[in-house]
């Protein structure tokens, strides 16, 4: 029996999602609960479990395709069964979408020799538009402007040259992004004519003042995602940051004393989440997020943790924190961090938060400024614990000191607001017996 397998709707607010990648091969076994498959979101990488046996007989959504929820995007089944032929076809993506010729020359030939590094070049501004209009490299030109300077008529003067040639578009083109050189090339098309693979044979001509050797790092999915949406952020979002040294003296007994007694693993983590939300008991204010037109004033207290992943990170949301006792708090989060390690958040366990936490303390940081997560009115920069001297009635003490570093969304909450929620949050750090009480 044939099995279609649909893409799932993983969250109240999935829509849609990219294939990224097939983890599983045409003609490969599935058993039930296999990872057949990752898919991406607008915000994370997640991985899909197949709910049926047998052979993947057929992958009809390829990588890279994004499509609606609830399409068929593969077959599995028994190896002799028939394929249905009802399936619908997908549609192929928008032109705009579609890689220009150049990146699938350069996706095709991956192993093949990177471009030379780009040194600093010294063009006119009319030289750069007639150099990308005509599709030259700047690199392989000499100016014979004022001090090396390339000007429009250095441009000209190439590209009348490479006319001449009669060059494919692909080999044009892929040639401009190389940094290959025309004029160098032996064309082996039809009367001579330069082709795409000749220019693949061809070396790139080194930029001039080349400041070192590298290489290129393709991007993953979750580093794309992380680079709009802090992009996003930080073009869009007017930050203002607050910083405050908080007294952790008492948190650092009450928690080795809460642990010792109880067995389990209280994080620091779990006590500030729970001391954020008495704040937010006190500021209500600060639950809030931008809507373009309205401020949404949020009901339940859903504070994310920042989960430093290979090459990237995601942000679990756990929910209700306002309504958790400190064990729970600490089940809760070890279980959404352990499903983000493997890659098995739904969009409903990453999204929804009115803060995130971000604490670098294990590596020695003591204070960083955060990037807000777009949606959110504010994150939280965690510093390390260290012991200093502190002033303290008239003596000097060592304590246990944290700096944090609150960066507020500024069209939603203002600096008194902010200052009033993260005073609320040291006095309950201060008093951790206080964060047990409901």
């Amino acid at each position: 029996m044939i099995s279609k397998v649909l893409l799932p709707k993983l969250g109240e607010t999935m829509t849609e999602a990219t294939i990224e990648r097939w983890v599983k091969n045409e003609g490969d076994p599935v058993a039930v609960g296999e990872i057949l498959l990752e898919i991406t979101t607008d915000k994370a990488t997640l991985e899909v479990e197949s709910y049926c046996q047998g052979l993947l007989r057929k992958i009809i959504v390829p990588k890279g395709q994004k499509v609606p929820i609830n399409t068929v995007i593969g077959l599995v089944g028994d190896p002799n069964d028939p394929l249905p032929t009802d399936i619908p076809a997908v549609a192929e993506p928008p032109a705009a979408q579609k890689p220009s010729a150049s990146q699938a020359s350069q996706a095709a030939t991956a192993v093949a020799e990177a471009p030379a590094p780009t040194g600093k070049i010294i063009a006119s501004p009319r030289a750069r538009r007639l150099a990308a209009a005509e599709r030259v490299p700047l690199r392989l030109l000499r100016g014979t402007g004022p001090n090396g300077r390339i000007v429009e008529a250095d441009v000209q003067q190439y590209a009348v040259k490479i006319k001449d040639l009669t060059p494919t578009p692909a080999a044009r083109e892929l040639a401009y992004d190389r940094g290959v050189d025309l004029l160098a090339v032996k064309g082996t098309g039809p009367g001579g004519k330069l082709t795409k693979e000749d220019v693949l044979a061809a070396r790139p001509v080194a930029a001039p003042a080349a400041a070192g050797r590298g290489r290129r790092a393709e991007l993953t999915a979750m580093r794309r995602i992380i680079a709009e949406r802090l992009s996003q952020s930080k073009r869009e979002i007017p930050h203002f940051y607050l910083q405050m040294e908080m007294d952790m003296t008492a948190v650092v007994a009450y928690r080795k004393a809460y642990n010792e007694k109880s067995g389990k693993k209280l994080s620091y983590n779990d006590m500030l989440m729970r001391a954020c939300a008495i704040a937010y008991a006190a500021v209500p204010d600060m639950n809030c997020a931008w809507r373009g037109d309205h401020i949404w004033i949020r009901e339940g207290v859903n504070i994310g943790i920042a989960v430093a992943l290979d090459k990237g990170l995601i942000v679990p949301v756990v929910k209700n924190v306002d309504r958790m006792t400190l064990d729970q708090i600490s089940e809760e989060s070890r279980r959404l961090v352990e499903k983000a390690r493997n890659k098995r958040l739904t969009p409903d366990e990453y999204e929804g938060g009115c803060l995130t936490i971000s604490n670098l303390g294990m590596f020695d940081v003591d204070m960083f400024l955060p990037i807000i997560n777009p949606g959110e009115p504010a994150i939280l920069g965690i510093g390390r614990i260290t012991e200093k001297p502190v002033v303290l009635n008239g003596g000097i003490h060592i304590r246990s000191m944290m700096t944090v570093i609150l960066a507020g969304d500024h069209r939603a909450i203002d600096g008194a607001i902010a200052a009033a929620f993260l005073k609320k949050t040291k006095e309950s750090l201060a008093d951790p017996a206080c964060l047990e009480k409901m």
